[in-house]
């Protein structure tokens, strides 16, 4: 079975030939720098000049050698963040630092460091005032979405996988407050300053709404997932009460839901991290048809149970193998035996796609990521 045929046939809950296998189709599913040279040595695969899809979480692009071994069923359609943000690297002493195209500043330690992290922040108060004075981005302009629509055009004609892209230039219309003014203060001004945070989300909203109708004027009808990633969740639940997610958060996830459908028939892929179990109902009454990453060693999240109470109204993709805890630290048969596990739980009828837990993190042996993608591949068939 071809892998675009594959997809969609778990993506509408049906059995195909096989579980699909993504690694690397999303910011949310990829493996970090470190790692990723790593697994090609250990493969003997040569180790091509890296390109870097995400300078925040240190993702590079993969290369279609790597994909093809592992038997990675999609693609993506997005550019390197350097390309559609003007990310420019600078030293600054014991560390590397960048402005994101929000205004924020972020570094990375030289020695130690794995990630970038968010350390000042451009809206230094809860007001209206500073929300008039805040230079807000703007949407990739018209050259970037048409180089993207002719990749996605080329790779949809002239290969069968399942492709998968996104505009959402920033975190999630939660998370991306935090990235701006911090998240101790965007918590804070939820409670205290509601009338600042719902203008705050409303327009970003807009932003999100006017990236995505600009993209998918040109990508929409070639790919078959569209991704957005919003963390409203820990490792033991709600990061903040439901009720007010309900309120302030929810109605504006709906409102991006209903663009982006509007512009393309792509199944709609949600990524929160955490004990995300009670939240979704509201996002398959949104419109959301995939659920990522089913983080299975956070609270709630029992795979067989989730595939049970909610396996026909949303797709799982991820939950493959904890990489909290397994992938990291386990032997490889431990690795095997947790695939296996988790392939039992959510394969049945379709409606899972074979990734592991958020991306393959640094320190991670490729022992193990070649345990876990190899018995997936196999042991992932269904038998008809």
């Amino acid at each position: 079975m071809k892998p675009r045929d594959r997809v969609m046939q778990s993506l509408n809950h049906k059995e195909p030939d096989r579980v699909p296998i993504d690694m690397g189709a999303t910011i949310v599913s990829s493996i970090v720098k470190k790692t990723y040279i790593e697994l090609k040595q250990h493969l003997g695969m040569p180790v091509e000049e890296i390109k870097m899809l995400d300078y925040v979480q240190q993702l590079p692009y993969l290369d279609d050698g790597l994909l093809e071994r592992f038997g990675v069923d999609f693609r993506m359609v997005q550019l390197p963040s350097a390309t559609s943000s003007g990310v420019e690297i600078f030293d600054e002493g014991d560390y590397y630092a960048f402005f994101d195209r929000w205004g924020s500043k972020l570094h990375m330690p030289k020695t130690g460091g794995f990630y970038f992290d968010w350390v000042d922040f451009p809206i230094k108060e809860a007001t209206m005032e500073a929300l008039d004075a805040y230079h807000w981005p703007q949407p990739d302009p018209v050259e970037v979405n048409a180089q993207l629509g002719q990749l996605a055009k080329q790779l949809y004609e002239n290969s069968d996988y399942a492709l998968v892209g996104s505009a959402v230039i920033g975190g999630g219309i939660f998370e991306q407050p935090a990235r701006v003014m911090g998240l101790q203060n965007f918590l804070m001004a939820l409670i205290s300053e509601p009338a600042f945070a719902d203008r705050l989300m409303e327009t970003i909203t807009d932003i999100y709404i006017e990236s995505c109708n600009r993209y998918l004027d040109y990508v929409g009808p070639y790919i078959q997932v569209f991704t957005y990633w919003d963390d409203v969740a820990g490792q033991n639940g709600w990061l903040i009460r439901p009720e007010l997610y309900r309120k302030l958060i929810k109605p504006k996830q709906k409102r991006l839901v209903e663009a982006i459908k509007k512009k393309t028939d792509a199944k709609l892929f949600y990524h929160s991290c955490g004990a995300t179990r009670d939240l979704i109902p509201d996002l398959i009454e949104i419109g959301f048809d995939i659920l990522n990453p089913v983080q299975v060693s956070a609270k709630g999240m029992d795979t067989k149970e989730l595939k049970a109470q909610f396996g026909r109204d949303i797709v799982f993709w991820g939950g493959g193998v904890d990489t909290q805890h397994v992938l990291p630290f386990g032997k490889p048969q431990e690795v095997v035996d947790e695939v296996k596990r988790r392939i039992d739980d959510l394969a049945p009828g379709g409606g899972f796609v074979f990734a592991a837990v958020h991306n393959i993190q640094a320190l991670v042996p490729p022992e193990n990521i070649v345990a876990a993608f190899d018995t997936a591949l196999e042991y992932g068939k269904y038998r008809k």
